[in-house]
């Protein structure tokens, strides 16, 4: 409880200063709140080639980009062809920086904190006020789902599942809304510039294993990737029989004027992405890390049997 009352304690502070930074910023560009949270973005990302930012540091960065998107608000709905153009790179840019940094302050629990809250308001704003970008939506939601599964596998925060939970079903939803299980991104990578048409096919293709020189590898190291291996190969192919089943029933259902339900989505959501983590750990040999996440995927899969009959 102490802790936890610190913890909160330390975020409203944190928050506050955020926030005077912000309002510093947007006293000197009130007339244009995006093209302040791009000039903010631009800092964030060039001061990436330097010292890793300080766990306080990235906090405020993680306020300042909440704090940018909220003043969007209220001028979203004026906005014409090039503030859409330029609001398309700002979700690239913040999404980026939010998925490259962090990975960095995951034993920090008020960092963690602040990194779930930005990926929370960003999926929130192109979920609920600008429409026109569905890929930012997605991608925030399951980069914030992302983040809370490797708070799982990493850290022993009990609030990590709750996070998980929450992130991915708001994911789910927006995929049966959608008409599929898993959506069509998931990382920033995906953003396209402008987005595709609703209905755009997707070829779901099975994860492949990573390669490991063996060569570098310690003895115990060898005999972890040869149980690892086995065990990616195995897990990665019954996911995707599982998906294409999804998929499958996503189909039917759409022809029938039916959606999917959230819950089996953001359950679909989850064993991709723990055999996705796993696949991240076996290229950084965290082959032990690694385990764990396949057979969470599997634990995940296993919910879905009523749905898919696998």
């Amino acid at each position: 409880m102490i802790r936890a009352i610190v913890i909160t304690v330390e975020i409203g502070a944190l928050i506050v200063a955020g926030a005077a930074a912000a309002g510093a910023q947007r006293g000197r560009g009130a007339a244009n709140p995006q093209a302040v949270l791009r000039h903010d973005l631009d800092v964030m990302t060039g001061g990436l080639g330097g010292a890793r930012p300080t766990s306080r540091e990235a906090i405020a960065n993680t306020q300042r980009l909440s704090l940018g998107y909220r003043s969007l608000i209220p001028i979203v709905g004026r906005f014409g062809p090039a503030d859409y153009a330029l609001n398309r790179l700002v979700a690239q840019q913040s999404l980026a920086w939010l998925g490259r940094t962090s990975v960095w302050y995951l034993h920090d629990p008020v960092a963690a904190r602040a990194y779930l809250d930005a990926y929370d308001t960003i999926g929130g704003f192109y979920r609920d006020r600008a429409r026109f970008y569905a890929p930012g939506a997605y991608v925030a939601y399951a980069g914030g789902a992302r983040l809370a599964r490797r708070l799982m596998l990493g850290t022993a925060y009990d609030w990590s599942l709750r996070e998980l939970d929450r992130y991915a079903l708001a994911y789910g939803t927006m995929a049966t809304l959608d008409g599929r299980y898993i959506g069509r991104w998931g990382r920033p990578q995906d953003l396209p510039e402008i987005p595709p048409p609703p209905q755009a096919a997707v070829t779901l293709q099975p994860l492949a294993l990573p390669n490991v020189d063996v060569s570098t590898l310690t003895p115990a190291q060898r005999e972890a990737w040869s149980d690892v291996r086995g065990r990616f190969r195995s897990v990665a192919s019954q996911v995707h029989a599982a998906r294409l089943l999804l998929d499958e029933m996503a189909a039917r259902l759409q022809q029938q004027g039916l959606t999917l339900h959230p819950a089996n989505a953001a359950t679909a959501l989850k064993m991709q992405g723990f055999l996705e983590d796993a696949a991240d750990l076996i290229e950084s040999k965290e082959f032990e890390m690694a385990t764990d996440a396949l057979r969470r995927a599997d634990y995940e899969r296993s919910k879905l049997k009523g749905v898919t009959g696998q």
